[in-house]
């Protein structure tokens, strides 16, 4: 690995954000920043041997604040939509935030992606930032402790690991927002790209983003996905899961009998995309909403120009029989990790 870089990428409530940069000798590059622990940039090789970014974000750090899309952040402690922006944990009723419809999603306004982080450590391989959350933040109990970390290895794989604790039972069940476009031309949209996950189903979602409690394998785009299927197949679909959202906003159960979660695939480029996690359900979306107002290389945004794929626990799982999954106790830990790759074929 090459030496370390940091850099300051803006200013932020008068504190320097800071980036952080690693390389491979393979030329594999790695940028994140400590605001909202923020992936800026996965440089990875195409065909040609040329490199260039695959993951949508910003040149100024401005455009990150308020960042609706949640381009490459960190999003916790509860990533996707809780119903009705309520939950009872221990015989107690909490209220969260309303910010979606009727419910909360990505835990509103507080979440962490909009806050900076200390840097803990970082070396030539990786940085792991850590911050502290209050009792009530948002809604939520207990004070948290959060460390995430994130490293390059010489492959050019890019690890992400959280390590959380709380002080008294709370709800945890964090992703990275990065949406990913291996063409490297974010003006240009992904209905070319493949992609195939290790699915035992999909979670059906209601018109206003919260998904069933079940999974469903027997729809046709699912069996679909098991196989790879372009986007564009996908997009065309009429089933009425896809045309509710115009795309993908679902989750998908994992076979967790599968080394990877799934692929990604652009043949005009020749970069593919694994990624693994020990999460139970990837949720897959793929930019289907607009907001001209999102300025990428000094172009608007466009449809389907980038694909989240965001490694957790099943969004609002608890209200389920699920909700195991997504209730920290006081006194444990909470670990996750996924590892992404882009290589060329």
């Amino acid at each position: 690995m090459k030496a370390y870089q940091e850099s300051i990428f803006g200013t932020f409530k008068g504190q320097d954000v800071l980036a952080y940069t690693f390389e491979n000798s393979l030329g594999y590059c790695f940028e994140v920043m400590n605001y909202g622990a923020t992936i800026l940039e996965y440089q990875t090789p195409d065909k040609n041997g040329d490199f260039a970014n695959i993951v949508l974000g910003f040149e100024r750090f401005d455009d990150y604040v308020g960042n609706s899309p949640k381009h490459g952040a960190s999003v916790g402690p509860v990533a996707g939509r809780i119903a009705k922006a309520s939950f009872e944990l221990n015989e107690q009723s909490y209220q969260l935030e309303v910010n979606n419809g009727q419910n909360c999603n990505h835990s509103g306004s507080t979440g962490w992606d909009s806050v900076i982080f200390q840097t803990e450590e970082v070396t030539n391989d990786g940085v792991t930032f850590y911050t502290e959350r209050l009792d009530g933040t948002g809604g939520f109990p207990g004070n948290l402790k959060i460390w995430i970390s994130y490293s390059l290895s010489e492959k050019g794989e890019l690890e992400i690991s959280y390590q959380i604790q709380t002080d008294q039972d709370s709800l945890v069940n964090p992703t990275n927002h990065s949406y990913f476009n291996l063409s490297g031309d974010f003006s240009q949209p992904i209905d070319q790209h493949i992609l195939q996950l290790h699915t035992k189903g999909v979670y059906p979602i209601a018109p206003d983003g919260v998904p069933a409690k079940e999974a469903d394998a027997n729809r046709g785009f699912v069996k679909g996905l098991q196989k790879g299927l372009e986007l564009k197949e996908i997009f065309a679909d009429q089933d009425e899961q896809i045309q509710v959202v115009s795309g993908l906003d679902h989750p998908f159960a994992l076979d967790k009998e599968q080394e990877e979660a799934g692929y990604l695939y652009d043949a005009a480029s020749g970069r593919y995309l694994t990624f693994r996690t020990d999460a139970p359900c990837v949720v897959t979306y793929s930019a289907n909403f607009v907001d001209e107002s999102v300025i990428l290389n000094g172009r608007p945004m466009i449809q389907h120009n980038g694909l989240a794929l965001e490694a957790q626990a099943l969004p609002d799982a608890i209200h389920s029989d699920l909700k195991d999954q997504v209730i920290l106790k006081a006194g444990h830990i909470f670990t996750s990790t996924t590892v992404y790759f882009a290589g060329v074929q």
